[in-house]
């Protein structure tokens, strides 16, 4: 199982996305004709059954399922056209609450403020501008990162994936304040429902659960866990996204327990997927599958992404 996030262009990539998060189109095209001669590409629903009895091979190949996580708007537009070019189908996990609106993700804007800070200062420092005082400690901290724009930024989320929503959205007021940059979202980060259907009404593309605002859940309280859970399903049926009978959950960052791997499955979930590296077996938890990453700095060879799926790296 191969989990990706992103498929655009290096151009669009480098004004502010994550190395590990995207795959460029031509890419995404190479790793599709090099599965597609290895492994049968198949539906998630075909592979798994609610013991994992059906994982293992198809014939003579080994199954492969291709995911996506956080439904972003450029699935539609520059993976669904390749995906349907080659007749392959893939799972799409969705931040319900996301879907159909222009908010973005923490992660994104936090991005756009040191992108746009290292323009300003030419990469030598994140201080406040002028005599303004630092009030957060959080702040303080991330205005001593050094290095390159890439580590600043990987060590930036890696701190506040650490906190709570309520101190992450004020770091990033004070940040935007401080440095007297205005953080613009995009137009659109995400799908629209319009578009979920669409791609649903084809068959290739199975939709599931990544909670309905992307919180760590380990972070959150029973009742919240709950909550995202209850919630993201209810959306799902409701906008006839996915079946009742087949839905399947994705940990937002990768990051659960034995607690919230119960109540994912008490929730009515058939299946879980993690971000934990590694192969699936039969025997294997089907609330705790491991997923492949695929980022394009690691994978834009045929024998780079044969080595990443046998482990060599």
């Amino acid at each position: 199982m191969l989990m990706y996030h992103r498929i655009i262009s290096k151009e669009e990539a480098q004004r502010g996305v994550q190395a590990g998060m995207y795959v460029e189109p031509n890419t995404f095209d190479r790793h599709l004709r090099f599965l597609k001669k290895y492994f049968s590409i198949e539906p998630i629903s075909e592979i798994f059954s609610t013991s994992g009895r059906n994982i293992g091979l198809s014939g003579r190949k080994t199954r492969c399922v291709l995911t996506f996580d956080d439904g972003w708007y450029d699935f539609y537009t520059n993976c669904f056209p390749i995906l349907k070019a080659h007749e392959v189908p893939a799972t799409v996990f969705l931040p319900t609450d996301f879907i159909g609106s222009k908010n973005s993700f923490w992660t994104d804007r936090l991005s756009f403020l040191l992108h746009r800070r290292f323009k300003q200062r030419n990469a030598e420092t994140l201080e406040a501008s002028g005599q303004l005082t630092v009030k957060s400690p959080l702040v303080q901290k991330l205005l001593t990162f050094r290095g390159s724009l890439e580590s600043r930024l990987e060590s930036a989320i890696a701190l506040l994936k650490t906190c709570s929503n309520e101190d992450i959205e004020k770091t990033i007021t004070e940040l935007s304040f401080l440095w007297g940059i205005e953080v613009i979202p995009p137009s659109r980060s995400f799908l629209s429902w319009d578009e979920v259907g669409d791609m649903g009404q084809t068959g290739l593309i199975h939709f599931g659960s990544h909670t309905a605002t992307h919180r760590i859940l380990t972070l959150l309280k029973q009742r919240e866990v709950e909550e995202e859970l209850r919630k993201s399903k209810e959306t799902l049926i409701d906008r006839k996204a996915a079946d009742p009978s087949f839905i399947t959950f994705s940990f937002p960052n990768g990051n659960y327990n034995e607690e919230i791997c119960q109540m994912v499955k008490e929730a009515g979930y058939h299946l879980a997927v993690t971000t934990r590296k590694g192969w699936n077996h039969k025997e294997g938890n089907p609330f705790l599958l491991k997923r492949f990453p695929i980022h394009q700095d690691m994978t834009f060879t045929e024998s780079m992404i044969g080595c990443r799926i046998a482990g060599l790296f």
